[in-house]
């Protein structure tokens, strides 16, 4: 299925070097595919989620599909996750003989924490105060946040909705 989002997205707050080189692309391209399906799910629910990837595969394309993914924060949602999954898993790369640190010439290697952090919480805020007309929508089901009292893991609000600090957790 063709992504909603491709690796040319990635500028600016979320910049990810050299995406016009073929082989960093491909890279980007697959934490797209990985990830942009997922984070689908996670803020849809898995029946909007696959009703909006057919929709969008359909010829013509339904109006409030087009809406959806053109006229709301969603594609920078999507790329706000994938950046975070994506910068996560770069600060290493795995080698024979175990996950190394690229050493670089003439620049001084330090983390990317403080830019996975900001990228997620950004997300974060932008999917809860995400919200579709259930008229239109009739699939999507709006989290109930009052209803839980403490931003606790399991308490049956999708990870999304919840800030993440420089430990990720």
């Amino acid at each position: 299925m063709p992504t909603i989002i491709s690796p040319a997205i990635f500028k600016a707050e979320i910049s990810i070097a050299q995406t016009e080189n073929p082989y960093q692309n491909s890279n980007v391209q697959e934490f797209i595919d990985k990830y942009e399906p997922y984070f689908l799910v996670l803020l849809l629910g898995k029946d909007l989620a696959k009703e909006f990837a057919d929709g969008l595969l359909a010829d013509p394309i339904d109006q409030k599909w087009i809406e959806l993914r053109d006229e709301t924060d969603l594609k920078q949602m999507i790329a706000k996750f994938v950046y975070y999954w994506f910068k996560r898993y770069e600060t290493t790369k795995s080698m024979g003989i175990s996950e190394v640190k690229p050493k670089a010439e003439n620049a001084y290697p330090t983390n990317s924490i403080d830019k996975q952090v900001s990228s997620w919480n950004d997300m974060a805020r932008m999917a809860r105060f995400f919200d579709l007309d259930p008229s239109v929508y009739p699939l999507w089901v709006r989290p109930n946040f009052r209803r839980y009292r403490f931003w606790y893991s399991g308490c049956g609000v999708s990870e999304i909705y919840f800030n993440i600090n420089g430990g990720n957790i």
